[in-house]
């Protein structure tokens, strides 16, 4: 049996989960950028776990390092996006 509409069903439950990675990825990122500015944890390392982060959870793959990279400048400021970008 067909059911109708369950192609579409499954592809809104995907973007939703999606979506909610994401926003929870930013959300750590604009706390651990607070805390690298107040001093309590260093910027760098912070940076560095927030990448390996996305790429563990398929993030970096889905999209893209240039908007992960964003993402991260967006938080912690330009000198993320040279660092990683250095990396390579």
């Amino acid at each position: 049996m067909i059911w109708a509409g369950q192609a579409e069903e499954f592809r809104t439950t995907r973007r939703a989960v999606a979506n909610a990675k994401l926003k929870s990825y930013r959300d750590e990122c604009w706390r651990l950028a607070v805390l690298a500015r107040r001093g309590v944890v260093q910027k760098q390392p912070a940076i560095d776990l927030l990448y390996e982060v996305a790429i563990a959870h398929a993030l970096v793959r889905a999209l893209g390092d240039g908007r992960i990279q964003t993402i991260l400048a967006e938080a912690f400021g330009a000198d993320s996006r040279q660092r990683r970008s250095h990396d390579r």
